[in-house]
């Protein structure tokens, strides 16, 4: 299956010029062609001439096992504070020092499973000393307590801010950099770890997440709610996801696949048009791929005001609500082309990832590309050549 998808695929590209030297090349959910730039990855399709914009993989020098956040977000000051704990293993020689990405955060205090000599904070980073080398292959933890107001990476949306009251929520955004922002990790697509999120919200809300929710608490000291939520299945860091508010779903099922799509309360009537397509989705890519969907759910989030048109965080995809529509513009809009796009990244991008940022175009290639089949797969040969 998969090589009979790589020579369509090269078919496609070679007559359409992708491989011409052209340095206009339409990937992603909207394009300007003349400025090689996209909507959704901006911060990569840059001139040629704009070298700043092309980042590569930095060295690992540790091997990253598990990634454990606990937050709680403040809506009302639009703030988070929490702890993130990460367990690693310095790779074929001992370290003294770990360099974590991390900007703006106001770290207040670090721990470790050994001493730790020092740390300090530059402008895009935390760097931590350790008072003896820890050995290859030496399994080793740090705890960083952190607070943050951040500008990027997690966005809310709030009555204070103008939006529905009874409809306040939170989303994050990682790819490509953005993650750093409100948790401090290697930020970068090289390394992968099983992660696990905890989210203490007030009671009403709900708190979405990558993985299987293995526990929700109310806690009586606090009034809050706690979720927790465990990836168990090793992924890349800018595809940590933390949805939180005032949601509610419809639901389905794919085999033994949870599916479900939440909204907003004020706009659950139009999730059915948008969500109806994604199990008979799911159904052809594993055909097509012949690679059974690696995750565990496959949960759709509509969110307002998202910052593109949909990011393929693992098993929960965040999306645009201008993707959604009434019953009665079912002939004028459709969120085909959006929803397959995101659902092919949970196999291109998340269970393959590109090695660093310049090989973005195959993850967005191949997710355009398997829209197009599915098109084809749907409505037949000309509506996929169209």
């Amino acid at each position: 299956m998969i090589s009979k998808t790589l020579s369509r695929l090269m078919a496609l590209c070679v007559g359409a010029g992708i491989f011409s030297g052209s340095n206009s090349v339409s990937i992603g959910e909207t394009f300007q062609l003349d400025q090689v730039y996209c909507t959704k990855h901006a911060h990569f399709l840059a001139p040629v001439d704009a070298p700043d914009h092309r980042k590569y993989a930095p060295s690992r020098i540790v091997d990253i096992l598990h990634v454990k956040l606990d937050v709680t977000p403040d809506f009302k000051k639009r703030t988070v504070s929490g702890t993130t704990t990460i367990s690693f293993k310095p790779i074929a020689k001992p370290v003294d020092q770990l360099r974590l990405d991390a900007v703006e955060l106001d770290i207040s205090e670090i721990m470790g499973s050994g001493e730790i000599d020092s740390w300090h904070i530059s402008d895009d980073a935390v760097v931590i000393d350790f008072k003896n080398q820890i050995p290859a292959e030496t399994e080793f933890t740090v705890v960083l307590n952190h607070s943050a107001e951040p500008k990027k990476g997690m966005y809310f949306r709030t009555p204070e801010m103008g939006y529905k009251e009874g409809e306040a929520h939170l989303f994050t955004q990682g790819e490509p950099v953005e993650a750093r922002h409100w948790f401090p990790s290697f930020d970068a697509p090289n390394e992968k770890f099983t992660s696990e999120i905890t989210c203490h919200v007030p009671q009403g809300m709900v708190v979405l997440s990558n993985g299987r929710l293995v526990s929700q608490n109310n806690e009586a000291d606090t009034g809050l709610t706690s979720f927790t939520w465990l990836q168990d299945t090793p992924h890349v860091n800018y595809l940590i996801s933390l949805v939180a508010g005032h949601f509610v779903k419809i639901e389905d099922r794919y085999r033994d696949i949870s599916m479900a799509f939440w909204t907003l309360p004020s706009e659950i009537d139009q999730a059915m048009n948008s969500f109806q397509d994604t199990k008979a989705m799911m159904a052809f890519f594993e055909e097509e791929i012949g690679v059974t969907y690696p995750w565990a759910k496959y949960d759709q989030v509509c969110v307002n005001d998202f910052v593109a048109g949909g990011m393929e965080n693992t098993s929960l995809t965040s999306l645009t609500d201008r993707t959604l529509f009434t019953s009665d513009t079912e002939n004028l809009r459709s969120s085909q082309g959006l929803v397959a796009h995101e659902l092919a990244h949970q196999w291109f991008g998340d269970l393959v990832t590109c090695k660093d940022w310049s090989h973005l175009w195959l993850n967005e290639g191949f997710a355009t590309y398997y829209d197009a089949l599915f098109e084809e797969h749907k409505n037949g040969r000309d509506a996929f050549l169209y």
